[in-house]
């Protein structure tokens, strides 16, 4: 091959190589694969069940509200040693130490973890029927069991019918707003019913009432998640 020649091919190596990074970049995919994204602050830990459409439209929205890389990780499945002893539904101590665990092999020591699940919840000693979320020292833990007025969580049949799929992507953002509000902006439970940070919430139409971001503003709040050590009776949480 000629000098010339290969002057050549090397251009279009090169331009090629341009090419490529500009019209596909790295995609961030639900997993726990490489993210572009350096500043992920949020990181969702899905239980099995919830459906991927879902995930990836809260994931979208999380993402342009609070300015920031949002990672949704692998699905986690779901056992019996998950279950408060003696009842159906999923203990939220258990879970928050589950997801703090898979938070620190996840390599963002700067994020906040939400374990999101389609499962029933409760802390032994909260002194509720149920809660629709917990939250904890650097993660909190969120169910959509009760976003809809049947109690059956994300039935996939159900979210393919686009307003139904709406109301349930409100309903959720405000539970996991909320958990944010507590985990990375440190802001108090509110008494106003137009503020997300609401509390507390006793079923689905307290939750249709509550505003869908902060009443206080953010203006001087940093994305910093208080995320100290999760030991085996976490004594610091909210409903």
């Amino acid at each position: 091959m000629s000098r010339k020649n290969k002057v050549v091919s090397l251009i279009v190596l090169l331009v090629t190589f341009v090419l490529i990074k500009v019209l596909f970049p790295e995609s961030a995919p639900i997993g726990n694969q490489a993210h572009t994204i350096s500043n992920q602050k949020i990181v969702i830990i899905p239980m099995s069940g919830i459906p991927t459409s879902f995930l990836l439209a809260l994931r979208k929205t999380l993402e342009s509200q609070h300015d920031t890389g949002v990672l949704v990780a692998t699905a986690l499945g779901k056992g019996d040693e998950m279950l408060i002893p003696g009842s159906d539904q999923y203990n939220t101590d258990y879970l928050a130490l589950v997801g703090k665990e898979i938070g620190q092999s996840l390599d963002r020591p700067n994020a906040f973890f939400i374990v999101l699940t389609n499962e029933d919840i409760n802390s032994p000693d909260s002194g509720l029927r149920f809660v629709f979320s917990a939250h904890y020292d650097g993660v909190s833990v969120v169910s959509l069991a009760r976003i809809n007025e049947l109690n059956f969580g994300l039935v996939p049949k159900l979210i393919e019918i686009p307003g139904t799929f709406l109301k349930m992507q409100e309903r959720a953002l405000k539970l996991i707003n909320k958990a944010i509000g507590y985990g990375v902006y440190h802001l108090d439970a509110s008494s106003d019913i137009n503020d997300v940070m609401y509390g507390p919430i006793m079923g689905i139409h307290d939750l249709d009432r509550v505003g869908t971001w902060y009443q206080k503003g953010l203006t001087n709040q940093s994305m910093s998640p208080a995320s100290g050590p999760l030991h085996a009776s976490p004594v610091q949480h909210h409903y």
